[in-house]
């Protein structure tokens, strides 16, 4: 069903229908309610390549990424944008993306999709407790989405996330029936949220389930230098020789515990096991590496739902939580049947 055929179907102007749906403000709350409901009565969805051509404006997206992130992190998202761009691509929906040195060229690279490329969607990728880009964008009133939680209520922005509760149930779950009770939790000196929401809901299950978990055995690390990190990894493997499982919070920081483990000799699956979170990049990396994996084209699908919602409707706020799921391969050694062996 077009734009007209709606418009006769529901017997309102077809300008009025459009403002409704586009968020404008000279359309008062009653009539955006009630148009709401009958394109949601009616299975009416406005088309964007159609509403670009007639308000002669682009509706675009655009996307900020940091030079100064690792390797790894760096291929991560830019796999995300590249997903994005394609799904949205379908829809004439163009994607612009910047490139920036530091936080200050990151700022500025918000300004120049605001002010010149005059994007009508901004995306944000690890959101940090504090985030000086959401306070900047709440500042110009730029409608934004995040990949990952603020600390603002949920209801009143749009984003995407894992759901880490569920997350975490499958890994403790996965952990406990194969014996490991002694669990080094690797995780980042970054300030990002979901950092902080996986460590706290893994120290919550292993108190449920009678794990002892103690702070000396969460290690923070720094990606992006390789090096340090990796020494100051293997002191901990030399201190902590009784540590049996590493369960790694990010994929960015693999390579640092794969070469951390070959240096002192430590075999993968025999004398030490692993379990990495994964967004898809783990198994061309390490292969035989057991993963909790993001569900790809889940979360492909609906982060183009989301932003599509957005753009049809600016003042609209939805969020969508994605379940992960437990890729098993043979970083796992079984204690319990090594035991009973």
């Amino acid at each position: 069903m077009n734009l007209r055929e709606f418009s006769k179907k529901v017997g309102l102007p077809v300008s009025t229908i459009s403002k409704a749906l586009g968020g404008y403000k000279d359309v008062n709350i009653r009539t955006k309610n009630k148009i709401k409901t009958l394109a949601k009565k009616h299975n009416y969805s406005p088309n964007l390549h159609a509403k670009n051509l007639a308000s002669r404006n682009i509706l675009s997206v655009g996307f900020v990424l940091p030079t100064q992130d690792n390797f790894i992190h760096k291929l991560s998202l830019i796999e995300f944008i590249q997903n994005i761009h394609s799904e949205l691509n379908k829809i004439n929906v163009p994607v612009v993306m910047i490139f920036a040195k530091n936080k200050h060229d990151e700022i500025e690279s918000y300004k120049k999709l605001i002010n010149y490329h005059k994007v009508k969607l901004i995306i944000l990728n690890d959101t940090k407790k504090n985030d000086e880009r959401i306070s900047f964008l709440d500042k110009y009133n730029m409608p934004y989405l995040t990949w990952g939680r603020t600390n603002k209520d949920k209801n009143s922005y749009t984003w995407i996330d894992e759901d880490v509760d569920y997350t975490t149930k499958i890994a403790i779950d996965y952990i406990i029936s194969n014996g490991h009770k002694k669990i080094c939790l690797i995780s980042s000196m970054d300030e990002n949220n979901y950092f902080h929401l996986r460590q706290k809901s893994f120290s919550n299950y292993c108190k449920k389930n009678n794990i002892t978990f103690k702070k000396k055995q969460l290690l923070k690390l720094q990606a992006d230098n390789f090096n340090l990190e990796k020494d100051k990894l293997i002191k901990f493997l030399k201190k902590n020789k009784e540590t049996s499982l590493y369960l790694i919070l990010s994929e960015q920081f693999l390579n640092i515990v794969l070469e951390s483990f070959k240096e002192t000799k430590k075999e993968i699956g025999r004398d030490v096991s692993i379990i990495s979170f994964d967004s898809n990049l783990v198994d061309s990396l390490a292969p035989n590496i057991t993963t909790i994996s993001q569900p790809v084209n889940d979360v492909k699908t609906n982060l183009t739902k989301l932003i599509v919602n957005k753009l049809q409707n600016i003042n609209s706020n939805k969020y969508y939580l994605y379940k992960s799921k437990l890729i098993k391969k043979k970083s796992v050694l079984n204690i319990v049947k090594k035991n009973v062996n």
